[in-house]
């Protein structure tokens, strides 16, 4: 998470949000989010996408646009440039935490955006293929 200072501003929602992402191993789409927030008074899907609105807007949740799903950020501080390897067998999908990811590749993004006429702000890659323990398994 990115700091108890973006933590103390949540939300209620927010808070218990982020509780089930962090406490899940795999990406949840936000009707799972819903069901797992059931118990804790949380019944309207609206509040679940604002929550997830908001944590994303702040770095702490990370939408996968492959699986329509969200995951809690990993990294201890802000980052422009998000990568995830996503793989088809299991689908289990980690976030990779490099310095090499986070710095020098966005300034190398943020060119191409630039010479294309864009302003880029953010960037996500989502690595798909088979993972280790897959492919030891076959």
């Amino acid at each position: 998470m990115q700091g108890a200072m973006a933590e103390d501003a949540m939300t209620r929602n927010e808070r218990l949000v982020l509780e089930v992402l962090g406490r899940e191993e795999e990406p949840m789409k936000a009707y799972e989010l819903l069901a797992a927030l059931k118990d804790k008074g949380v019944k309207a899907p609206m509040t679940v996408y604002r929550a997830l609105d908001r944590l994303e807007l702040r770095g702490l949740v990370h939408k996968l646009d492959a699986m329509n799903a969200f995951v809690a950020c990993n990294h201890d501080q802000p980052h422009r440039v998000q990568m995830f390897t996503m793989c088809s067998e299991c689908s289990k999908v980690t976030e990779i935490k490099e310095q090499r990811v986070t710095s020098v590749n966005w300034q190398g993004i943020a060119k191409i955006g630039t010479e294309n006429g864009f302003e880029a702000s953010s960037a996500r890659v989502e690595l798909r293929g088979i993972c280790a323990e897959c492919r030891s398994l076959s």
